[in-house]
């Protein structure tokens, strides 16, 4: 049951990070958003092959930990909230932030049970 979720929440998940790279045509800068947001997917498809997401794991924590700085450089001097408009450059600036952090919170998280089976793996061979 556990493998049928896995499986279906990273393909929605790696679909949702698609259709974000496929929107980010109109910004100002989109092949920097079309490569972080393709990347993401990739990385969201490849979690679901166990042999690539355990080879390549260091790439997850790279990855995530680039985009958290990335999340933290690109934050807004002053928080405007979103806006349904693009009135202030914080707007953007917010909106590019939590889209970074969105990114690096799901590839975290997919290191973190990644590293949790690998762990669970070891100690029972151990045994």
């Amino acid at each position: 049951m556990i493998k049928i979720l896995k499986y279906i929440t990273n393909i929605l998940l790696g679909i949702l990070f698609l259709l974000f790279a496929s929107v980010q045509f109109n910004d100002p800068d989109p092949f920097i958003w079309i490569f972080t947001y393709t990347l993401t997917a990739l990385l969201c498809f490849g979690y679901l092959n166990a042999h690539f997401s355990s080879r390549y794991l260091w790439i997850y924590l790279f990855t995530a930990v680039t985009l958290s700085i990335g999340s933290y450089l690109q934050f807004p001097p002053q928080w405007e909230g979103f806006g349904n408009e693009m009135k202030t450059i914080n707007n953007e600036l917010a909106r590019e932030s939590m889209g970074l952090l969105i990114c690096a919170v799901i590839l975290f998280i997919q290191f973190g049970f990644k590293q949790l089976t690998k762990n669970r793996a070891s100690q029972h061979t151990a045994h």
